[in-house]
């Protein structure tokens, strides 16, 4: 997808058009449109750095930090590969989600015991070479024999230990963060308009806002975003389970048996998650449930009456290659761009928003891995 295209279906104005607005305004550094996990991180990054900013969202609007377990896995997917740039990624998960932690009061990251069950002998040979390969020492332990690890669960070749897992609670993260800009009058929990949006002297012009600099943060709504809408993004639709049953106490550990299972304190659990990239819509759906439910009741070794006390429903925000898409707009000077973080935005938003703070605030090169500009 060539950024040619972006740009021709971008509106036409640039730092030198004669349809600039000048009405008075409040002016602000830096308006953030999206107020989800990445769009309120960002935010919280700029107040660090001590920036003024206004940030913009509707909480009326469906989000994907809503929906996700806000899970941490080192090792993801069918052939048990490690995640995208774990070791350099963990240390800021770890310092950004403690130290708001801190600031607020609150609790939001649980590290976890993980237990993956192996699903047939050839899982056994894979994840045998992966523990014999240097780069997964850190992150893959104790293979157990069938049976061992998780009496709940159907086990029938055995589990290995996935070591620094986690969960993130990302309701808890964004509302808490909403919150405190509310209070401070840097939060409109409001639907954002782009036909709104307007260049104008030495920036752009949104309704009664002057902002040098406009940073997008819509995950799947970038769709409509007239700048960037052209670039790869791979949104796919997730669903996941809030359940209890009266007789199945799990214990504190990550449960990965084909479909996750993450236990919480009060005795409740969740079950996810499924995968749809030709359903984009908002609505949770019954074949979906019906898919989670026979999961667990094919995981679970004993026949659990389990009762779904939430079903939710969200879009991941993904792309083409499966990492984050962050940057300046190559023609449309001030408009900035922060997505891609589909499944992993609990562990990829920290480094990410630092990495674009640092670039807008003292032209810190963006990694090409994630800069938007690959896809030119």
């Amino acid at each position: 997808m060539k950024f040619r295209t972006l740009q021709n279906l971008a509106p036409q104005h640039h730092q030198h058009s004669t349809s600039i607005i000048t009405a008075s305004s409040n002016k602000i550094p830096h308006l953030i449109v999206g107020a989800g996990l990445a769009g309120c991180l960002l935010a919280w990054r700029l107040q660090q750095a001590g920036q003024r900013f206004i940030l913009i969202g509707s909480s009326a609007m469906p989000s994907a930090f809503g929906v996700a377990a806000g899970v941490i896995n080192p090792v993801t997917g069918r052939w048990m590969t490690k995640t995208w740039n774990f070791g350099p990624l963990l240390p800021k998960v770890v310092e950004t989600y403690r130290a708001i932690e801190q600031q607020f009061g609150i609790q939001v990251y649980r590290p976890i015991p993980e237990i993956r069950f192996c699903q047939n002998a050839e899982d056994l040979k894979r994840v045998g070479r992966r523990m014999r390969n240097p780069r997964y020492q850190n992150v893959l332990s104790h293979m157990a024999v069938a049976g061992e690890a998780a009496p709940e669960f159907n086990d029938d070749f055995g589990t290995f230990r996935i070591d620094q897992a986690a969960y993130v609670d990302l309701p808890l993260v964004v509302q808490t963060l909403r919150a405190s800009f509310a209070a401070l009058g840097q939060f409109r929990d409001e639907t954002f308009l782009h036909s709104e949006l307007q260049p104008a002297a030495n920036g752009w012009q949104y309704r009664d806002l002057h902002a040098d600099k406009v940073i997008f943060c819509e995950g799947a709504a970038m769709r409509d975003n007239p700048w960037f809408k052209n670039l790869p993004l791979k949104p796919a639709k997730g669903e996941t389970l809030l359940c209890q049953s009266p007789a199945l106490r799990l214990p504190q550990k990550l449960y990965h048996h084909k479909k996750w299972f993450l236990p919480y304190p009060d005795g409740s659990f969740r079950i996810g998650a499924t995968y749809d990239e030709s359903d984009l819509s908002d609505a949770p759906t019954e074949a979906k449930k019906d898919e989670l439910l026979k999961a667990a009741h094919v995981a679970l070794k004993e026949p659990h009456q389990v009762e779904v006390t939430a079903h939710l429903s969200g879009i991941r925000p993904s792309s083409l290659d499966s990492r984050p898409i962050i940057g300046a707009h190559p023609t449309e000077l001030g408009l900035y761009l922060l997505n891609g973080l589909g499944s992993k935005g609990a562990s990829t938003a920290p480094s990410m928003t630092q990495q674009l703070t640092e670039h807008i605030l003292k032209k810190s090169p963006i990694e090409n891995e994630v800069n938007l500009v690959r896809f030119d």
